[in-house]
């Protein structure tokens, strides 16, 4: 994450800087990477989410990965692009809304993706003028003259940060992924839950219990909630599985939809949380992850 030189005054993007410095003290880099405040150096590649999102370069995108020439299958291609996309878009919006009470608008129209190797590698708001702050989750007083905006509920924060991330980015590019390649939205809504919801008992080390249950709550376990205007697509898609093997954590996250990878050949790999294996299977994979970490 770049920061900007201080200025004499606290202006709204010193003010959210200081918030985001000590972000970087206190998250994982997995949340503060993924945001960038102010304008790219020439030398980065940038491209706008309008842009990137267009049909016959999203078409190009996804023909180009490795799933689709090894699988020739492009809902398989398309289904890992959109991993990417989400672990992308959606854990440093959601963590600082949660941990620091920060509204960013991740609307298609004021976000672009920075670029490694044509890989999506962080977001780059463009106008940080339509950001709110939740004043009683902020990790920092307000100064008397900010200049920024102020919501008085957790409603309020939710609505600015649900309305750019998922009604005006996610929601409209997965219903051109699903029109371009026949990908359920169901996977793709599966994708975006496995890219956040896991981070919510990684940040309650240092988040209040409350707003770690209240964001967790709206999100994923509401059928309607402020996620989407009618049903929430981000509801009931993970299961809690029974590991009772020693040595091991009592439970685990499973997904109810497949991203695919499954079905990449030589069809020998599966993600860890996928649906399609068995319970033993899983147990050998966690015991084979956890040896290779110790």
């Amino acid at each position: 994450m770049q920061i900007p030189e201080k200025i004499g005054n606290r202006s709204l993007l010193n003010f959210l800087v200081e918030i985001f410095t000590l972000a970087q003290r206190t998250l994982d880099s997995l949340y503060t990477d993924c945001i960038i405040l102010t304008q790219p150096p020439d030398d980065v590649e940038v491209i706008s989410l309008n842009d990137y999102l267009q049909p016959d370069k999203l078409l190009s995108v996804i023909k180009a990965r490795n799933e689709y020439q090894k699988s020739q299958d492009i809902r398989i291609a398309a289904s890992i692009w959109n991993k990417v996309y989400s672990w992308t878009t959606l854990p440093g919006v959601l963590a600082l809304m949660t941990w620091a009470g920060v509204g960013l608008d991740a609307g298609l129209e004021n976000v672009s993706f920075v670029l490694e190797d044509g890989e999506p590698k962080a977001l780059w708001f463009h106008d940080l003028s339509s950001t709110v702050i939740y004043p009683k989750r902020s990790p920092i007083p307000i100064p008397q003259n900010y200049p920024g905006k102020l919501v008085n509920s957790v409603e309020a924060l939710h609505q600015t940060v649900f309305t750019g991330l998922f009604q005006r980015n996610l929601a409209l590019m997965i219903d051109r992924i699903h029109r371009l390649t026949k990908l359920s939205k169901k996977t793709m809504w599966g994708n975006a839950v496995n890219a956040s919801e896991a981070q919510f008992a990684e940040i309650s080390k240092c988040t209040s219990p409350e707003a770690i249950q209240t964001d967790y709550s709206v999100l994923y376990e509401q059928l309607y909630s402020s996620v989407m205007p009618g049903r929430n697509p981000l509801y009931n898609l993970v299961r809690t599985e029974q590991l009772n093997e020693p040595g091991l954590p009592a439970t685990t996250t499973v997904r109810l939809t497949c991203c695919l990878y499954a079905f990449i050949p030589p069809y020998d790999e599966k993600c860890p949380n996928c649906p399609l294996m068995q319970r033993q299977e899983r147990i050998a994979q966690i015991k084979k992850y956890m040896k290779e970490a110790g």
